[in-house]
């Protein structure tokens, strides 16, 4: 539940704004009450510098919330031509980067929490509640010096994000938070493990329960803990039917639950979260995803940008280097008896592969430094890891060389993509070997 409720307050974007907005009108009142109750009883000796008339303190608030709802106008815009241009020049997927970012939210909260202060405390201040001199003003002063700093730094880091580098190494950094989450949960327990084959029920069930999805979308998230704590308590086992980042229909089955006597609660298909778009919290392959795109826009003809396109390559190949590491078919949680009762489907390590680079190899196929590149991270990913991912590396390496237009190549072209391949090649018989 706790990765379902932070997964829904980060993809909404209100959620930030709103608390900053109710922490405003919070500090409004308190301002106002500080106004009645404390600096209009003479103990204004320490603060008398900072404390003006009521008039005054009207002008003062009314030019602060005229400026900040300027700002907050000005953010919105610049949001807007920041996401017109992740859209064009990168990819449609990146939007969701730049809009759930923190910092974003963090700035539109801010101004709109100083604006409402503003408002809210102009709304209270009224000559029979405050009679002499207020304090107000002088708060919401630092408020705008608050907001002014927030809109400097936000500029300076619109102007950094909106560099392709920086993008391509924020994707690749949820990237990694995501393959370190799954390895650091399969590390510390022994009642979960990765496998390649078809789970076993453990015993027995004379009946079976199919749940089907209540919304089409993507499926987002999946609660494999808790669905283990009620299948362990009540002696079932639950197959999931499709893996993070699937897109199903409303009549699509996504568990099926093994049980004996009592019918199973329906609400388990809420442990499944279903969405109109793809997370990187427990899906990897979107994230791969995300890069491969940025890199097939930089290698069209219409932008020709193929540096932009290897540094895609490369950090997808270190990412699946990470990734290489929870190759498996199904993830499956166990009882005390070593027995399987919740099985989760995965995407195996040559489906990630696949695709990351097929796209880009067909489109940049005539592209020797594309070519070059991709070979380059398939010997990053073969150089340390098991036998397994290092045979899946080879075979998608004889894909490339199928799919590449070697025969338009120079000569010497020739000769660095042979080395290239034959040093996969050897990474791979020489593991065979041992």
């Amino acid at each position: 539940m706790n990765n379902q409720w932070y997964l829904g307050v980060k993809n909404k974007i209100w959620v930030v704004p709103a608390l900053y907005t109710l922490a405003g009108f919070i500090l409004a009142a308190v301002s106002i009450q500080l106004d009645i109750h404390f600096f209009n009883e003479g103990h204004n000796t320490i603060l008398k510098h900072f404390l003006v008339d009521v008039s005054l303190a009207r002008i003062v608030l009314s030019t602060i919330a005229g400026s900040l709802l300027t700002m907050t106008t000005i953010t919105f815009s610049i949001i807007m031509v920041v996401l017109t241009t992740y859209s064009s020049q990168f990819s449609p997927r990146t939007l969701q980067t730049f809009i759930t970012d923190s910092v974003t939210k963090r700035v539109m909260g801010v101004f709109i929490g100083g604006f409402v202060y503003s408002i809210g405390t102009l709304l209270f201040m009224k000559n029979d509640l405050v009679e002499n001199k207020t304090f107000s003003p002088s708060i919401g002063t630092l408020v705008a010096v608050v907001c002014l700093a927030f809109f400097a730094y936000f500029i300076h880091y619109v102007a950094t994000s909106i560099q392709v580098n920086k993008l391509i190494e924020k994707i690749t950094a949820d990237l990694s938070e995501t393959i370190a989450s799954g390895l650091n949960k399969i590390e510390e327990t022994d009642r979960l493990s990765l496998c390649t084959s078809t789970p076993q029920k453990g015993e027995h069930y004379t009946d079976c329960l199919n749940l089907t999805a209540d919304i089409f979308g993507y499926i987002q998230l999946i609660q494999g803990d808790e669905l283990a704590d009620w299948a362990r308590e009540n002696n079932s086992f639950i197959e999931v039917t499709k893996p993070v980042g699937s897109y199903i229909s409303r009549s699509s089955v996504i568990m099926k639950i093994y049980y004996n006597g009592q019918k199973p609660p329906r609400y388990l298909k809420k442990k499944i979260s279903v969405g109109n778009n793809r997370t990187t919290m427990q899906d990897v392959g979107f994230g791969l995803q995300k890069l491969a795109e940025i890199g097939l826009r930089a290698i069209s003809p219409g932008v020709n940008d193929p540096n932009t396109a290897i540094e895609c390559i490369q950090h997808m190949g270190s990412s699946l280097k990470e990734a290489a590491k929870l190759d498996g078919c199904y993830l499956n949680y166990k009882n005390d008896e070593n027995q399987t009762i919740v099985s989760v489907p995965q995407r195996p390590f040559e489906e990630l592969l696949r695709l990351s680079f097929y796209q880009i190899i067909h489109h940049g196929k005539d592209d020797i430094s594309v070519v070059l590149a991709i070979y380059d991270s398939l010997i990053e990913i073969a150089e340390e890891n098991t036998y397994s991912i290092r045979k899946k590396v080879k075979d998608f390496s004889e894909y490339v060389m199928e799919k590449a237009d070697v025969d338009s190549f120079p000569e010497l072209d020739k000769v660095l993509l042979d080395k290239k391949k034959q040093r996969v090649d050897k990474l791979y018989s020489l593991l065979m070997i041992k």
